[in-house]
């Protein structure tokens, strides 16, 4: 069998291994700041605690690149073997956090280099500057979305560790016909739809602001949400709520297709497959590769961000 994966294991800039892999999965969503892999491969006479970056390349393509999170050593049927659970580099900005209060005058770079630096991550470099609030426990990723925001009235998300703050743009088409497919089809998930989002104003009268989602009370959905005064909105207090619902839609329908293969697709790529998904974004990705060689699956949202639910 040909294995056209090879996982490349790092020590700064020194390589430690390269290695053909037995079986491995990918997954990147457009709303997760982050890609995860966990991949197989035969062990080698290496010391594989050294490693601080994982490379993972198909057909000399890097698709993936992150930390090392957990790095498995082990035997059976008398060969022995690794396996690895990485998650890429953007995954640290959920896991630092801000001073909380006002950051005022930010500007992409400012953001994003000025309170921590981070490796191998990088990022749109997004015109005009803006303003956050910063409350106790916000990551630097709820930074990232609250400026981005504002700035272009769209969700961040990260491609292969860089921050793209604008929608997809001019990206690669993906056309696939029926003889390749292996399922299509669509999906509703009304779990994380709000219905009704009640905020208090400046002076703490709790239904200052009120806003419907209508997409969720036409589904007879009944969730209220109470909310303190969002001071990240404080220039426009209406548009809290509005990015709120926008937010609560994420993945609410989609069009999905899988197929034997993978093309190297990532994330804000443009996907054809005849009438049914005519040149819209990829928002979410599942490939795997093992005996059985590669099979992909792929989402297009329509939930307001992308497309209208």
């Amino acid at each position: 069998m040909i294995y056209p994966l090879t996982l490349s294991l790092y020590h700064g800039e020194m390589l430690l291994t390269r290695s053909q892999c037995l079986s491995f999965s990918l997954d990147k969503e457009i709303y997760t700041p982050y890609d995860s892999v966990s991949a197989e491969f035969l062990a080698e006479s290496v010391d594989y605690s050294l490693a601080d970056r994982i490379a993972l390349y198909h057909e000399n393509t890097c698709i993936f690149q992150g930390l090392p999170d957990e790095i498995r050593q082990y035997s059976k049927n008398h060969s022995s073997f690794v396996r690895i659970k990485s998650k890429s580099f953007t995954s640290l900005l959920l896991q630092n956090e801000l001073e909380p209060g006002t950051h005022s005058n930010l500007t992409a770079e400012s953001l994003l280099t000025g309170f921590y630096q981070f490796p191998f991550v990088t990022y749109e470099n997004l015109e005009g500057s803006g303003y956050i609030f910063v409350k106790s426990g916000n990551t630097m990723w709820d930074g990232v979305v609250s400026f981005g925001y504002k700035l272009t009235g769209h969700y961040p998300y990260v491609l292969q560790n860089h921050i793209c703050f604008s929608p997809p743009q001019n990206r690669p088409v993906h056309s696939f016909t029926s003889s390749q497919m292996l399922e299509s089809g669509t999906l509703l998930n009304t779990a994380k739809l709000i219905s009704h989002y009640h905020m208090e104003d400046i002076l703490g009268n709790p239904d200052g602001y009120q806003q419907e989602n209508t997409f969720a009370s036409g589904l007879n959905i009944v969730r209220h949400k109470q909310i303190p005064f969002d001071s990240s909105f404080r220039h426009d207090p209406d548009s809290a709520l509005t990015f709120r619902n926008r937010y609560s839609n994420r993945g609410c329908r989609a069009k999905y297709l899988i197929y034997d293969g993978f093309r190297n697709e990532t994330l804000g790529d443009n996907i054809s497959y005849g009438t049914f998904i005519q040149n819209q974004p990829l928002c979410r990705l599942h490939a795997s590769f093992g005996t059985n060689g590669f099979r992909t699956a792929l989402w297009c949202y329509q939930d307001g961000f992308y497309s209208q639910p």
